[in-house]
């Protein structure tokens, strides 16, 4: 057994996760091998999630499959049930379940989780979210070359304490493009049949950060900052719940009231940004200034 901490969690894991930080805590989730069947269960709803995954949710357990594969079995928010001839490769097997897996989980645990990357600037949380290439990896790469340390990336979960919102720190890895990794960046391909790679991220800082500020990423001419009102922000939370098309009926007072109460508390703003290598500088001072203001 390997014993690992990520977002907040100490897990006890039969499968070797080189992404993941050593931990010798008591564990209070567990990854491990068996079976994987949802034959004889209750089927509530299924459909597509994240990226071409299928899911299929039962009353007590969600069933993760891939390419009428079934990978894996997430149930309460504390196992992760994988099977052991997926026949998938190795580094997107850990990928699948360190990403969609992993997000499922910490929703079950009862996070407000998102679709974002993060930063820490100024001791506080900054995060990117946006619709799947929209580049919030490759933005959060650009705040890291600038000296700022990595938070979270692609998975934000979030918790309340004492009316606050803080963001638990992910593992030190962060999925970039080649042409937006530093050239002393080690890392490994994520799957032999694409370009994006696992980049590892050194001086990991493992602790938790107060959401201070949201940019919702979309493509433009130019690089420009505009704010959303309380309902635009509101939809644009919902819209980027990493859980959303799963748990929209049973979860959706709950998490309403989490979104509402960001929006009252975080600044959270469109960030335009000019698809430019020579504009990128421009974003980051543009983003710091905003952050910095305040």
């Amino acid at each position: 057994m390997h014993y690992y901490k990520a977002h907040g969690l100490t897990i006890k894991s039969e499968i070797k996760f080189p992404e993941l930080m050593e931990s010798r805590q008591k564990s209070n989730a567990l990854i491990k091998y068996g079976k994987v069947d949802y034959s004889t269960k209750k089927v509530l709803s299924e459909g597509v999630f994240r990226v071409a995954s299928h899911y299929i949710l039962t009353e007590d357990s969600l069933f993760l499959n891939w390419n009428d594969i079934d990978v894996c079995q997430i149930s309460e928010g504390k196992e992760i049930i994988v099977n052991p001839e997926t026949g998938i490769e190795e580094t997107f097997l850990r990928a699948l379940i360190l990403g969609p897996a992993m997000g499922i989980l910490l929703h079950q645990r009862g996070r407000l989780v998102l679709h974002a990357s993060a930063v820490n600037i100024n001791d506080g949380a900054v995060a990117f979210m946006g619709h799947n290439g929209a580049g919030k990896s490759t933005t959060t790469a650009s705040f890291m070359n600038s000296g700022y340390s990595l938070v979270a990336d692609d998975i934000l979960s979030i918790e309340f304490r004492e009316g606050i919102p803080l963001v638990f720190p992910g593992f030190p890895r962060i999925k970039l493009w080649p042409e937006s990794m530093n050239e002393n960046m080690i890392s490994f391909p994520i799957h032999s049949e694409s370009r994006k790679r696992s980049c590892a991220v050194p001086n990991f800082p493992d602790q938790l950060v107060e959401l201070k500020h949201v940019y919702v990423i979309e493509n433009g001419e130019k690089t420009t900052l505009e704010p959303l009102s309380p309902q635009e922000a509101l939809i644009e939370l919902i819209r980027n719940s990493y859980c959303a098309n799963i748990f929209q009926n049973s979860d959706q007072a709950t998490n309403l009231g989490e979104y509402a109460k960001i929006v009252k508390q975080v600044s959270i703003k469109q960030l335009h940004i000019k698809k430019d290598l020579d504009k990128i500088p421009e974003m980051v001072h543009m983003v710091e200034e905003d952050v910095l203001k305040d």
